[in-house]
This record gives C-alpha cells, sequence and structure tokens, in this order.
C-alpha cells in the first residue's frame, strides 16, 4: 500500500537491483516490489496521455518512464485488481 511518505533513499541502487513487481493489491493502478533493500512503487500511467509508469521517489517527486531499467520486470497494463484494492486516484493523489 502506497502511501505520500514513501519514499526511495536510495534511486542508484534501486534502478540497479533486480525487482519483480507485482499488483499493490491494495491500490489499483499501483505495483509495487522489493529492490536495492527498499520497497518501490510504481504507477500505471494512462498511456499514451502519461508515461506507461511512474516511480515514486517521495516528496513529490517521481522518475516516469516507458522502458524499465534493465533489470526490472514489471508486466503492461491490463489485468485487474482485487475487488477491494482501492480505486485508482490521479497522479500526485494518495489515499493517506
Amino acid at each position: 500500500m502506497v502511501s505520500r511518505a514513501d519514499r526511495v533513499d536510495d534511486l542508484e541502487a534501486a534502478l540497479a537491483s533486480d525487482a519483480t513487481f507485482v499488483d499493490d493489491p491494495d491500490d489499483q493502478g499501483w505495483m509495487t516490489a522489493r529492490s536495492g533493500g527498499q520497497s518501490l512503487f510504481v504507477r500505471v500511467g494512462d498511456f499514451p496521455d502519461e508515461d506507461l509508469w511512474s516511480l515514486w521517489l517521495g516528496d513529490g517527486r517521481w522518475m516516469d518512464f516507458t522502458v524499465p531499467p534493465g533489470r526490472w520486470t514489471l508486466r503492461v497494463p491490463g489485468r485487474r485488481w482485487p475487488a477491494g484494492a482501492r480505486p485508482r486516484l490521479p497522479k500526485n493523489e494518495f489515499h493517506d
């Protein structure tokens, strides 16, 4: 479950580590992984109007991308989140 308080403390380590992202069961439109010893949260964008993915860095910052870093595995959007997941919010809005 992503929150505004989450942050990436070491982006370089996160980008250099293996990460397999899975759907966040609590939040529609988000995927999560552990990489470089930290939790990462990727928002699935409204492609083509937005970049395909956006990594939440914290403090209002994002890393937008359409091609994932070489050691990351992300699925292309299309699968549905569980029925109990919180609804998708616009970028920069959080449930907390």
